[in-house]
């Protein structure tokens, strides 16, 4: 399965009321539609100045917790069958998780089509790289904050630029054994980082790199980097992603960007898109973690997600939002899924 086609395709329906018919025919015939992001250990090795982990206070009260093993089972008893997407990493760096090769073969015997890994790549050995491959994993998303080391090492403070490259390669000659292993690159980028992407095909364009996506930086807690306005490189960033676009085209790489950065700032720093689909996200994006379960009242230790489903009347939330507005559905919407989708 290709989640960027899919992603593509979402992008082309501009109709909310089609979107939400989709869902709930899902829905009703008990379909795959969930995108699961678990993180199974609220923890982290660096301390990216971008990242709420650079907030000691919240980090204290928020982020502890690892999945015991012989969870996972239940975990996916309750809501992988419905998964058409598994991340593995969110708001955390899942590597410091000791059983993901067992995490990654369940979702594969519950049949999951895609499975992912979002990670700094920093504790990543060799033997990893091909232990997840060769136990399911389709994807790996290495997040980067600079293409050049003063840069990345700046910005993801505790990380190793060497490092960093070393397991570049590694995925890539991995992808020789497995072909079908994708490598993308999540790029969170702000007005110091941003015109270093001029240079990024000159720096990383010896790995086999499939995805790329840009990705503006949004305000997610208290963080050592607090500049936010994008408004210096509001100019420049058309001129720049044209650029990206035509060196990915050249390499047969998918880049996923906003098709622009323009913000009401005063108001918010979500970036509005015509393709903005946020509004499916309490209804599809499945956050998982050891202190938290997406929906407050689910018992997933001991009730399914088609139990859930029953107990909620949720087939009846997506029929009757066929016919909400699509303003009154952007009240509770995140700034996710509003990409645009080059495929290459």
């Amino acid at each position: 399965m290709d989640v960027y086609q899919l992603l593509k395709f979402n992008n082309a329906i501009k109709n909310h009321r089609i979107k939400f018919f989709g869902l709930w025919l899902l829905s009703v015939l008990n379909k795959r539609y969930l995108s699961i992001q678990l993180d199974p250990v609220l923890a982290c090795n660096l301390r990216c100045k971008m990242c709420y982990f650079t907030d000691e206070d919240y980090v204290r009260k928020n982020m502890k917790g690892i999945f015991a093993p012989e969870k996972l089972d239940k975990i996916a008893t309750s809501i992988f069958k419905n998964a058409l997407k598994l991340q593995i990493g969110c708001g955390a760096e899942p590597t410091l998780f000791k059983h993901n090769t067992q995490l990654i073969q369940i979702a594969k015997n519950h049949q999951v089509p895609y499975i992912s890994m979002v990670t700094n790549g920093n504790l990543l050995e060799k033997k990893d790289v091909s232990d997840f491959a060769n136990a399911g994993l389709d994807e790996f998303i290495l997040s980067m904050h600079g293409v050049t080391k003063e840069t990345y090492e700046d910005l993801m403070d505790k990380g190793n630029y060497e490092k960093f490259h070393a397991v570049l390669q590694h995925i890539s000659d991995q992808k020789i054994t497995n072909p079908n292993l994708r490598l993308r690159i999540n790029y969170t980028f702000n007005q110091d980082n941003f015109h270093e992407l001029k240079t990024f095909f000159e720096v990383y364009n010896d790995y086999a790199i499939d995805i790329i996506q840009l990705r503006p930086i949004d305000k997610i807690g208290e963080t050592t980097y607090n500049e936010f306005s994008l408004k210096k490189i509001e100019t420049d960033y058309f001129e720049t992603v044209h650029f990206l676009k035509n060196e990915a085209q050249k390499r047969g790489i998918t880049l996923l960007y906003p098709e622009s950065i323009y913000r009401n700032e005063k108001e918010s720093l979500k970036v509005k898109t015509q393709n903005d689909s946020s509004y499916l996200i309490p209804y599809t994006y499945c956050y998982v973690s050891p202190k938290f379960f997406w929906k407050n009242d689910f018992d997933w230790e001991n009730e399914s997600f088609s139990d859930w489903k029953k107990r909620n009347k949720w087939n009846q939330s997506l029929l009757k939002n066929i016919f909400v507005s699509k303003q009154e559905l952007y009240k509770e919407n995140r700034n996710m899924l509003n990409y645009s989708v080059d495929l290459n």
